[in-house]
C-alpha cells in the first residue's frame, strides 16, 4: 500500500465525533496536535482545498505520513485532552507556550486549626486560601516579611492542635507571634490575626487601616499606651502598601488582560494580572509560531496552555483580538473555577485602555527580541565572511577534551544555534578507546563517535565545528571529516590562546589551509561569539570531568571486597582511624577484628595497597 493510499484510508475511516488528531511523519515524530468537534470534517479539511491554507501550512501538511486520533464525549473534553497532549510532546508546528513557569503564589493553610503561609507555584484545592499571582518570589518574600513585622502570625510549619509542644520563642518576646505552639493563644483569637492578614493579601488595605485604627483609639482610651503604639505603627506600615499600590481599574473584579503579536516564526503575549482593580502582577510569553497562525489562533493556543494547569482564574479575561473557541473556552474555565468567567474583547471605554497597554508591552517586547535577532544575525554574517565559510553557521558546534593526566579524559560537545547557546542539545563524552594524555586521539573518537552516529541516522548536521585548540587539533578534526566523507560539508576551525594566555584578545582562530591565524576586529561580535563556543565547551567538560573525578574520590578502597559490606568498612575505619593506618597494619591485627577471617584480611590488605 502506497503512502497515498494510507492516509485515504485513515481518512475515510476517521469518526464524526469529537476529539484530538495527531498527524505524524514518516520518522513517527510528531507534527501536530488538533482537537474538533467533528474529527472527520476537521481532519478532511487539511487535505482538501489545499490552495486556501497558509504556505506554512501546506510545507506541514506534505509532511503528514500518519494521523492517529482519540474521540471524546463533548468538544470540552476535546479541548483539555488537546492542551494537555500539546504540553507534553512538544510538536513542531503546534504554537508552543516556551516559558510556562508558574506564577508564585502566597498559600495560606486556611484549613489548619493555626494557618501559616508559605510561597507554592501551584494552586491545588486543598481547602488552602491562595493569594497571588505575584511577578517574582522575591516581591513574594517581601510581603511575607513585611506581614510578620506587621502581624503577630506563627512562622513555624508545625500541625498545631492547641496542645503545647515547647517553650514559646523569641518572636513572642518580640511581641512578633501569639505563640500557638506553646498554647498560649486559643484559634478564635489567632483568627482575628488571620482574617487581618487575609485582608492585607486581599489589597483591602483601606478597610484593615480603618480597623487598625480603631483597635488603636480602643488600647489608648483604655491607656493600654504600647499596645496602641504597636497598632500605630501597623497602620503606618499598611499605609505605605496602600500609596504603592497602583490602582489601573475601578472595576473590582479580577481580570487577566491578555493581548498578542507576531512577528516570523514567534509570538509575544503580555498578561496582565489584576485583582480588585491593582495591577498585581505582568509577564511577557514567547511563543514557537512555526506554522505563523494569526494573532487570533495564537490567544488560543495560549489560553489553552497557560490555563490547563491554573486553578487561580480571574472572573473576566479580556482579549486583544477575538477567538474561535470563546465560548468553549468560558465554559471549561468556569467548570473549573465553579464561578462564572466570562472572555470579552473590548472595543472602548477603560477596558480598551487596558488591552492598548498589554497590546504596547508586548510590541515592545517583540522589538527587543528582534533587535537581538538582528545582532544574531550580524555577527553570524561577519563570521562567514571573515572565515570565508562555505555554509552560514546557523548550528555551531564546539568541542573541548578535559583530563588530567590522562585520568577520566572526558570530551563536550556544546551546540549553538543563530548565535545562542542550545542547552538542551548539549552532550558529553567519556572517553573510552584512547589510554593516557593524547588529545589528538581522544578528539579523534569523540568527533567520530558524533559524526557517525548523525550520519547513521540521518541526523542534521552542523554548519561550523568549532575545536579548543591549536594547529594539531584542528589538522586532528580535518582528518575525522575526510574519513567520514564530510569535507566540504561541514566548516572547521580551531580556536587557541595566543601570544598572552590570560589576554582573550590575543586569541587565535585557525583554519585548514591557512598557514596564519585569521585577523578579527578588536570588537568583533563574531570573534566574541568564538569564544563564548569555546568557553562553554570548556566549562561543560571541566563540570563534567569534576563530577567524574569527585565520583572517584570518594570511593574507598575497602568498597567492592568480598566479605567487606558498610558495617565492616564502618568497624575498620573505627578500630584503625583512616585507610593509611589500616594499611599499615599487620595480618594480625586484622584479624583481631570479628568476622575478619586470614582471608578476608589478605583481601583488605591488597585492596589499600593499590
Amino acid at each position: 500500500m502506497t503512502q497515498k493510499d494510507h492516509l485515504k484510508e485513515i481518512l475515510d475511516q476517521i469518526p464524526k465525533l469529537p476529539g484530538i488528531y495527531i498527524m505524524k511523519d514518516g520518522k513517527g515524530e510528531m507534527l501536530y496536535i488538533g482537537k474538533a468537534k467533528s474529527l472527520f470534517h476537521r481532519v478532511r479539511s487539511y487535505f482538501a482545498d489545499a490552495a486556501d491554507h497558509h504556505p506554512r501550512t501546506r510545507i506541514f501538511v506534505r509532511k503528514v505520513k500518519d494521523i492517529k486520533f482519540l474521540t471524546t464525549q463533548t468538544e470540552q473534553e476535546a479541548l483539555i485532552l488537546e492542551s494537555n497532549f500539546i504540553k507534553k510532546h512538544q510538536p513542531r508546528y503546534n504554537i508552543l507556550l516556551k516559558d510556562d513557569k508558574h506564577y508564585p503564589y502566597i498559600r495560606m493553610t486556611t484549613q489548619e486549626t493555626y494557618p501559616r503561609l508559605e510561597v507554592v507555584r501551584r494552586v491545588k484545592k486543598d481547602g488552602a486560601t491562595y493569594f497571588g499571582p505575584y511577578t517574582m518570589v522575591k516581591e513574594v518574600r517581601d510581603t511575607i516579611r513585611l506581614i510578620y513585622k506587621i502581624f503577630p502570625l506563627r512562622q513555624s510549619n508545625d500541625e498545631l492542635d492547641g496542645t503545647a509542644k515547647r517553650r514559646p520563642c523569641l518572636n513572642y518576646q518580640m511581641k512578633r507571634c501569639l505563640a500557638p505552639c506553646a498554647g498560649q493563644v486559643t484559634p478564635e483569637d489567632y483568627a482575628t490575626v488571620v482574617n487581618d492578614v487575609i485582608l492585607f493579601l486581599k489589597g483591602k488595605n483601606t478597610e484593615l487601616a480603618k480597623s487598625l485604627k480603631e483597635k488603636m483609639n480602643e488600647a489608648s482610651e483604655s491607656q493600654r499606651y504600647e499596645e496602641a503604639a504597636v497598632f500605630r505603627d501597623k497602620i503606618e506600615a499598611v499605609k505605605t502598601v496602600i500609596d504603592k499600590q497602583k490602582i489601573i481599574s475601578t472595576s473590582p473584579v479580577d481580570q487577566d488582560v491578555i493581548a498578542c503579536t507576531s512577528d516570523g516564526g514567534w509570538s509575544m503575549v503580555q498578561l496582565l494580572a489584576i485583582r480588585g482593580g491593582k495591577m498585581i502582577a505582568e509577564k511577557i510569553y514567547k511563543l514557537k509560531n512555526l506554522n505563523q497562525e494569526g494573532d487570533s489562533e495564537t490567544l488560543a493556543s495560549f489560553l489553552k496552555q497557560y490555563y490547563a494547569e491554573e486553578l487561580a482564574l480571574p472572573s473576566e479575561i479580556l482579549l486583544s483580538h477575538a477567538i474561535e473557541d470563546a465560548e468553549l473556552i468560558e465554559q471549561w474555565l468556569t467548570e473549573k473555577k465553579q464561578t462564572k468567567v466570562s472572555i470579552e474583547v473590548p472595543l472602548k471605554g477603560k477596558k480598551r485602555g487596558l488591552i492598548a497597554m498589554a497590546e504596547e508591552n508586548a510590541r515592545f517586547a517583540m522589538r527587543t527580541e528582534l533587535d537581538k535577532e538582528d545582532v544574531a544575525t550580524r555577527s553570524l554574517e561577519e563570521l562567514q565572511e571573515t572565515l570565508s565559510l562555505k555554509n552560514f553557521p546557523r548550528v555551531i558546534e564546539g568541542f573541548d577534551i578535559s583530563n588530567i593526566s590522562g585520568t577520566h579524559a572526558v570530551g563536550s560537545m556544546v551546540v549553538f544555534e543563530n548565535a545562542k547557546s542550545a542547552k538542551e542539545k548539549y552532550r558529553r563524552f567519556k572517553i573510552k578507546t584512547v589510554e593516557g594524555i593524547d588529545d589528538y586521539a581522544m578528539i579523534t573518537e569523540v568527533m567520530t563517535r558524533r559524526y557517525a552516529r548523525l550520519l547513521d541516522e540521518d541526523l542534521p548536521l552542523p554548519d561550523l565545528i568549532l575545536i579548543d585548540g591549536g594547529k594539531g587539533h584542528l589538522n586532528t578534526g580535518h582528518r575525522v571529516l575526510e574519513s567520514l566523507d564530510l569535507e566540504g560539508r561541514i566548516d572547521l576551525a580551531c580556536i587557541a590562546k595566543g601570544k598572552f594566555r590570560n589576554d582573550v584578545t590575543t586569541d587565535e582562530v585557525l583554519l585548514v589551509g591557512k598557514k596564519d591565524p585569521v585577523g578579527f576586529k578588536e570588537s568583533s561580535p563574531s570573534r566574541f561569539l568564538l569564544q563564548r563556543v569555546r568557553d562553554e565547551a570548556h566549562r561543560f567538560a571541566i563540570d563534567y570531568h569534576r563530577k567524574l573525578r569527585g565520583k572517584g574520590s570518594l570511593s574507598s578502597p575497602l568498597e567492592g571486597i568480598p566479605g567487606i559490606g558498610k558495617k565492616r568498612r564502618l568497624m575498620l575505619l573505627k578500630e584503625f582511624g583512616s585507610i593509611e593506618n589500616i594499611k599499615n597494619a599487620t595480618l594480625e591485627d586484622l584479624q583481631k577484628l570479628p568476622g575478619i577471617t586470614q582471608s578476608i584480611a589478605e583481601k583488605i590488605t591488597k585492596a589499600v595497597a593499590q
